[in-house]
């Protein structure tokens, strides 16, 4: 008994942790709606929400420091999803000074804080209106590594169809075949 519970332990051990506090994440408002957020952003003044995705640039002034980021969409885990689903683009503003080369371009993050309204800006040369959130807990995610290595756990496997369209047709090797990603 004492070793199955040993095994039970050490299998939750690996689950992944939410990045957000439960404490943060039972605080949020549930009626924020994301498209509504991005549509009209001073409507949801005051709300607390949790966002995340790409970051595009950081801006680093006297009293604080704006990361603009493109949202994308979250798992259950708070990991982004890889697909290029966006609502937008949204601004996080935190007090004081943030490093721009550890918030640089590209990098994963998501928060959760107040929405304190809007501000207007470009993308390129078009006008756009940022939802700005003042971020209460914020948090770059790990950065993805692809792995070309990685065949999955049958390999090698010649597969249904091995004379006729090769090695793995549809198991692998190009063939509609998910690697997987390294954390």
């Amino acid at each position: 008994m004492r070793y199955f519970i040993f095994l039970v332990f050490l299998t939750f051990m690996g689950c992944a942790q939410h990045p957000i506090s439960e404490a943060m994440r039972a605080s949020l408002d549930p009626g924020v709606s994301i498209s509504g957020l991005f549509e009209s952003p001073d409507a949801y003044t005051g709300k607390k929400v949790m966002l995340a995705g790409n970051i595009v640039k950081t801006r680093n002034f006297p009293d604080k420091t704006e990361i603009e980021v493109v949202q994308k969409n979250t798992d259950s885990s708070g990991w982004l999803d890889r697909g290029d689903a966006t609502m937008g683009r949204f601004i996080f503003r935190q007090r004081g000074y943030l490093e721009s080369e550890v918030y640089s371009e590209g990098r994963d993050i998501i928060g959760a804080g107040i929405v304190v309204g809007s501000q207007s800006g470009k993308i390129g040369s078009h006008d756009y209106l940022f939802p700005v959130i003042e971020p209460e807990e914020l948090h770059l995610l790990p950065k993805y590594t692809y792995n070309p290595y990685y065949y999955g756990p049958y390999y090698p496997y010649y597969g249904p169809y091995y004379p006729y369209y090769g090695y793995g047709y549809n198991y692998g090797f190009g063939y509609g075949y998910y690697p997987g990603y390294c954390y």
